[in-house]
């Protein structure tokens, strides 16, 4: 079963404005479209067909914006694979998958954007990390539980959750008020660093990481909703690339609409 999530609590604009600048693109494995391509492309991974891509594109939509629940959502999903004859292994399991995975990242996009707006940032300049992942802990996520680390730090920027597949970490903002009031310290992030590959980009880079564990995973290492629109012609161009012929030219039809 997927964990509890409340739709009515993400639909807020800068969520649904974030998802809504996706397009459904056909992929060859789920890091097609990853890293900061996620924030332009919606995917199922190894789906090419583009009724079925805008089908589920839709349901989830409907989610952030109608606040559907994930029965509501498994019952669309089950009709729109049905009729495209896709029948995915562990089906259960990807539903879920699916659902949590793209609410979750849309509303972090979306507090990103909030927390990062300069006027907020004035009022409340410190960025948290908040630990969900109860269930199946990451330790090197764990162990970042209640950290309070500098919004500008250059650690955010490869390890702004999710940061890997069902990961429910969040971020929170707070003042220089609220560590005062409540006694809290301001930490210093990780020193330790790994080394992953950007999926788009192919460029290796360090990122923050605990006991050998990078805490952005890879194709996790951006920041949701935090690379340049005016760049998303070319992040999804650059992509691309990892695809055959026949669905390049498919994506290009794709992102002409």
């Amino acid at each position: 079963m997927p964990e509890t999530i409340d739709p009515f609590k993400l639909p807020f604009d800068e969520a649904i404005a974030y998802y809504r600048a996706k397009v459904p693109l056909p992929s060859t494995s789920w890091d097609t479209f990853a890293d900061a391509a996620q924030d332009y492309a919606f995917t199922l991974a190894t789906v090419t067909e583009a009724e079925l891509l805008n089908d589920v594109y839709n349901l989830v939509l409907s989610g952030l914006e109608n606040g559907d629940s994930y029965g509501e959502f498994k019952k669309g999903f089950d009709q729109a694979i049905d009729k495209a004859g896709w029948n995915p292994a562990n089906r259960p399991y990807r539903t879920a998958l699916i659902f949590n995975q793209n609410l979750r990242n849309a509303y972090q996009a979306g507090r990103y954007k909030q927390m990062s707006d300069p006027e907020v940032l004035k009022l409340r300049p410190y960025w948290q990390w908040v630990h969900r992942d109860s269930r199946v802990p990451r330790p090197h996520h764990l162990a970042l539980d209640r950290k309070i680390f500098a919004a500008d730090d250059p650690f955010w920027q490869t390890a702004f959750p999710p940061s890997g597949w069902g990961c429910r970490c969040g971020v929170v903002s707070v003042s220089r008020r609220d560590i005062e009031r409540e006694g809290l310290t301001v930490d210093e992030p990780p020193k330790e660093t790994v080394t992953v590959v950007d999926k788009v980009t192919g460029d290796r880079k360090k990122v923050p990481a605990i006991g050998g564990k990078p805490i952005g995973e890879p194709g996790f290492s951006t920041i949701p909703g935090g690379s340049d629109p005016s760049q998303k012609q070319a992040i999804l161009e650059q992509a691309m690339r990892k695809l055959p012929p026949h669905l390049q030219e498919q994506v290009k039809k794709a992102l002409k609409k």
